[in-house]
């Protein structure tokens, strides 16, 4: 995130991100979302400087100097800039990310009571409250996490057995410090050994947690987007209700290079799969969603570090081609005075189907330069038209175009059309060949394969 480059010359720090209309009053979810969500991954170790390279779940602390920044960070989002969605993982920094969330919590609420569901007490027979000094009622923060994924040692890093969720969510609760997470998600099933076990094991556990009023929804999160899709098919009917997830969150599909989420009618819909019948033709995942009622989110607006002019990290999935082509297309729009990250941004920030969009913000200043970009989009009206059936039209292409048409500026909507033309734009190529996106399954296949041998190794020893 750190190459975005605000457009604005002076900061008012009093202008909030614009809301956005979420889920219905009688859903699970929020009725609304900030239209940008703080990605909390970056409030741990895995974007180390030298200071926070010794911090650990055990060694952690609000005095050290990188988790007060962290802190502040968190408070400026949320009561400065209108950032009010928090989504964090126990995988992130292995802990780090949860406690770090826990200690702004405890700055920015108030310490008259949690604001539970359905005006019930839930809490944690046995968790013991830190004292919190703020001023914000419980209810005025989206607070997500997840499931499944925890350990950086491969041998340990995925669990989706029933009693270690119960123990996880436990325990985000505890780092928290709160009585109940507003979503919890299934965190990269695409590594699960099974669906079956999924359904078995991690569903139920999902479902009691639910029952007891530790969080109020169920989401999954993942990249594949095939793997989402076939785990909401299967898993129907498991539920009493009939809903099972409330919320898919996605990432690396709603940007420059890749929109699959919108454009790749690939997917039947779930009546059609539900009856093995083959219908009028394929939907997209999008479509598949909303047809659901399952609401939508989308995280990594920047594909992880493809769209920034430093580029991507080392350990990025994406293959040669594709990190070309992003390099390609950063220095296009250099040359027409443009900021890839920040069109970037503005791009996924622009699409009328995605409620929220979640995004890495490790300080202040980050913060302050995508809050800016995002507040172009006040007074904007994401509505999706109906088409003649009555039912949305979830590509509405004419309407996503005045959208950009009316945040960009000149600049940013030459260097756009530079990106998207068919003949001489960085993407076509890739897009022809499949290269516009990365084989998530199959990373997932070459993590187990390292597994089986990591426990090879060690049987030897």
């Amino acid at each position: 995130m750190s190459s975005i480059e605000s457009t604005c010359h002076t900061t008012d720090e009093n202008r909030k991100v614009p809301q956005r209309q979420y889920a219905p009053a009688d859903s699970r979810l929020p009725t609304k979302t900030p239209l940008l969500g703080l990605g909390c991954s970056s409030f741990s170790t895995f974007f180390s400087s030298p200071e926070e390279e010794s911090l650990t779940v055990d060694t952690i602390s609000q005095d050290h100097i990188a988790v007060q920044g962290w802190v502040e960070t968190i408070r400026h989002a949320v009561l400065n800039r209108g950032i009010n969605l928090l989504d964090t993982a126990p995988w992130y920094g292995h802990g780090i990310s949860e406690i770090t969330v826990g200690y702004a919590l405890d700055a920015l609420l108030t310490d008259d009571g949690e604001q539970d569901i359905d005006g019930k007490n839930f809490a944690l027979p046995n968790l013991q409250r830190r004292k919190r000094t703020g001023s914000l009622p419980r209810s005025r923060l989206i607070v997500n996490t997840k499931v499944g994924r925890y350990d950086a040692n491969p041998l340990h890093q995925f669990d989706f057995s029933y009693d270690t969720t119960i123990q996880s969510v436990q325990r985000s609760l505890e780092r928290m410090n709160c009585d109940y997470i507003d979503v919890i998600q299934l965190h990269d099933p695409e590594f699960a050994p099974s669906i079956s076990l999924l359904k078995q094991e991690t569903i139920p556990a999902l479902f009691e947690c639910r029952q007891r009023g530790w969080t109020k929804a169920i989401g999954l999160t993942g990249y594949p987007l095939e793997v989402q899709h076939q785990i909401m098919v299967e898993c129907q009917g498991l539920s009493g209700d009939g809903v099972v997830f409330d919320q898919s969150l996605v990432y690396c599909h709603n940007n420059l290079h890749d929109m699959s989420l919108y454009c790749d009618p690939c997917f039947p819909s779930l009546k059609d799969e539900l009856e093995g019948q083959e219908g009028d033709g394929n939907i997209t995942y999008t479509q598949f969603c909303q047809q659901s009622s399952i609401h939508l989110m989308a995280a990594a607006p920047l594909s992880m570090g493809l769209l920034t002019t430093a580029g991507p990290p080392p350990w990025h999935p994406a293959g040669h081609a594709l990190k070309e082509r992003c390099a390609t297309a950063a220095k296009m729009c250099d040359s027409k005075g443009v900021n890839i990250s920040s069109l970037a941004l503005l791009y996924s920030l622009s699409q009328p189907e995605v409620g929220c969009t979640l995004l890495g913000m490790k300080d202040v200043r980050e913060v302050d330069v995508a809050a800016d970009l995002a507040i172009r989009f006040c007074g904007i009206n994401f509505d999706v038209v109906e088409d003649s059936t009555g039912t949305h039209n979830l590509r509405h292409r004419s309407n996503n175009d005045s959208i950009l048409d009316q945040v960009l500026t000149q600049k940013e909507k030459v260097a756009l059309v530079l990106l998207m033309d068919k003949n001489g734009g960085p993407f076509p190529k890739v897009k022809s060949n499949e290269g516009y996106r990365w084989n998530g399954k199959g990373e997932a296949r070459k993590f187990w394969v390292l597994v089986a041998e990591l426990k090879e190794e060690g049987d030897l020893k």
